[in-house]
């Protein structure tokens, strides 16, 4: 798996690649630890080019969620591929988890959201 982290203003995009799965899922948890450092007030994950994702990678998408929750972060998930998005279905988490089609809508709905709170 290939992470890379972009800065947006207040943002933080974390562009994931390759598989998500039990070996390297909990990577994605030690980059959000890392950036949490920095003070953004967003985490987008663009999935665009992922592959392959597990429970395990579904477990760490789980967490991440909550953790940012919990700090009052905001986080959205985009670009998600067919055959992840596949998995998010069967799992009955695409209710759950804050998918959005694209990084431009997901910016869209954090500064919509800002502007209610």
């Amino acid at each position: 798996m290939d992470v890379r982290v972009r800065f947006f203003e207040e943002s933080c995009i974390v562009d994931v690649a390759g598989e998500i799965d039990m070996y390297n899922a909990s990577r994605l948890e030690d980059v959000v630890y890392a950036v949490m450092e920095k003070k953004v007030c967003a985490f987008i994950f663009n999935l665009k080019r992922v592959k392959y994702i597990d429970s395990s990678g579904i477990g760490a998408l789980l967490s991440i969620n909550s953790m940012l929750a919990r700090n009052a972060l905001a986080f959205r998930i985009v670009n998600v591929p067919a055959a992840v998005m596949k998995v998010l279905e069967l799992a009955r988490l695409v209710g759950s988890l804050p998918l959005e089609r694209t990084e431009v809508e997901a910016l869209d709905s954090l500064e919509d959201s800002s502007r209610i709170a």
